[in-house]
């Protein structure tokens, strides 16, 4: 067929369906292609279907797949307007037709008809082919996010349990478990966050060696302090076939929803606890205001056998969060909430929130929990003596766990009990070795932030170099199982959530140093 000819059959085509749209298609004459040439004659729906099939199949001939899924969709749409025999006849045959053009048509063809609005063509068959084919082309990314959410929109389909075989073999097959995945703010405001994490990931690569597991290799990329850059990263690290990805920092819906769709389990360093909640291929290593107060409530109710505390806490979020959460902490082991005194932390005299919480207690309390950054504890801590509110058990969070507590609140942090999610001194022997080995490469002391980097990357890299762990499936049921992970930040296991729990470090103060409190 010449390009003129091809011209006027399309343009025949077109003809017909506007002037159907005007005429109606059961009562009236019609103009209609019936060869390369066009010729008008007059036709009933019955006989216009098959025409339409017709032209529909030379053009897919042709190369013409745009124009001929156009003309299957106009052709699938009248069959509806046929005898029931008839459109049962004419739909599988259209359907058929389709199936097959779209077996050999390129997947982005497939995803650019499929953005046509208010189509006939049923969206699943669409679907299905936009993600087959993508996975034919082992852009296994691309046809991981199609196939899933597939799944996701058609539970029931008769092509699911195919659909759950072929994402298992592309599992298989983009699963290098010798290659992990890192999203970090390596430029931007919080560039210094992501250039801690690092290190820690490149020490665990040494310990990691250590007992075996050698020619590791991590594909960093950089989420610019920004959450939507984030999840383009993980678009970016599912081509790359990473067996998981460690981070981001700073997470959103969105990046969740990538990795999810994607099939690669993420283990983000947040303190967000609803994120796992957002799919099971979701996780988070990191300490949370609930580890914390869990931490301490376990140490006095349980291990002190003290019965009643009370809470001095800023009038902001952060103090009204800790607030809530050690309320619900106490009703959970039966304790006694003898106060809860708010105070302005805009100001530098506590004095009158410090008289409120006496007047209302009388020093009842047998523990003070003040969660409050180390800068206003160091100023309410010898207010709290001056005032003459002393002989109880002070609790603190990992904000306590600075040195300037030691230097400016000398005769004043006695009988403190302060939670954290690292501690240098401690005997943990993961511990010692972490911050042995840390000191010798940077020459410079680590914080939590490296320590938890440094685990996460050895639990991710361990889990997924175990023998019967071969795709992101297996990974993540692992690691939502009996998986446990003895590191610098204490042991660690993830519920089927994807939320950690972690045995955090207590810490008093003695001699004026910091000292591990050994439970």
């Amino acid at each position: 067929m010449t390009y003129t000819t091809h011209i006027k059959l399309v343009f025949s085509v077109c003809l017909l369906i506007v002037l159907s749209f005007f005429c109606g298609c059961s009562k009236h004459v019609i103009s209609l292609p019936s060869s390369p040439k066009p010729v008008q004659k007059s036709v009933a729906p019955q006989e216009t279907v098959p025409e339409l099939i017709s032209q529909a199949r030379i053009l897919s001939e042709q190369g013409a797949v745009q124009d001929a899924l156009i003309i299957y969709n106009y052709a699938f749409n009248l069959t509806q307007k046929l005898e029931t025999g008839q459109y049962i006849y004419f739909k599988k045959i259209i359907l058929d037709d389709i199936e097959r053009l779209l077996s050999k048509t390129d997947p982005v063809e497939i995803r650019k008809f499929s953005d046509i609005k208010n189509l006939s063509i049923p969206r699943d068959i669409l679907d299905y082919w936009e993600g087959y084919r993508f996975a034919q082309h082992e852009d296994y990314a691309n046809a991981a996010m199609v196939l899933n959410a597939f799944l996701e929109k058609y539970p029931d389909h008769p092509r699911s349990a195919q659909i759950k075989e072929l994402l298992a073999d592309m599992g298989a097959r983009s699963f290098d478990k010798k290659k992990l995945g890192i999203i970090l703010p390596m430029s931007g405001r919080y560039k210094l966050y992501g250039q801690k994490v690092m290190k820690g990931i490149e020490l665990s690569l040494a310990r990691l060696s250590e007992f075996g597991i050698k020619g590791l290799s991590l594909i960093v990329k950089d989420s610019m302090s920004d959450p939507q850059q984030a999840a383009m990263c993980v678009e970016q690290l599912g081509k790359e076939n990473v067996f998981s990805i460690l981070g981001p920092i700073f997470v959103s819906k969105q990046v969740a929803d990538k990795a999810q769709a994607l099939g690669i389990p993420m283990m983000a360093l947040t303190q967000k606890i609803e994120f796992p909640k957002y799919g099971d291929y979701i996780f988070t290593n990191f300490i949370t205001p609930e580890m914390q107060v869990q931490a301490l409530g376990t140490y006095i109710f349980h291990e002190l056998g003290l019965r009643s505390a009370a809470v001095l806490y800023p009038d902001d979020p952060y103090g009204h969060r800790y607030m809530q959460v050690f309320r619900e902490m106490v009703d959970g082991f039966g304790g006694q909430l003898t106060a809860v005194q708010a105070y302005d932390g805009n100001k530098t005299d506590f004095s009158a929130s410090i008289k409120n919480l006496i007047r209302n207690t009388g020093l009842s309390f047998q523990a003070l929990f003040i969660p409050d950054s180390v800068s206003r504890i160091n100023l309410i801590l010898p207010q709290l003596v001056y005032h003459d509110a002393r002989g109880f058990t002070l609790l603190g969070t990992n904000l306590w766990h600075q040195d300037s507590l030691l230097k400016e609140t000398r005769r004043y942090n006695r009988n403190a009990v302060i939670c954290d999610g690292y501690f240098s001194g401690s005997a943990n022997p993961e511990s010692v070795w972490f911050d042995k080995a840390f000191k010798a490469l940077y020459q410079e002391s680590p914080g939590f932030l490296e320590a938890i980097a440094y685990d996460t990357a050895q639990i991710l890299f361990r889990a997924a170099n175990a023998d019967d762990v071969n795709s992101g499936k297996q990974l993540k049921e692992v690691l939502q199982g009996n998986f446990i992970f003895d590191g610098a930040t204490g042991r660690t296991q993830f519920d089927e959530t994807g939320t950690p729990h972690k045995e955090l470090f207590l810490i008093t103060v003695k001699d004026d140093q910091f000292v591990e409190i050994n439970r």
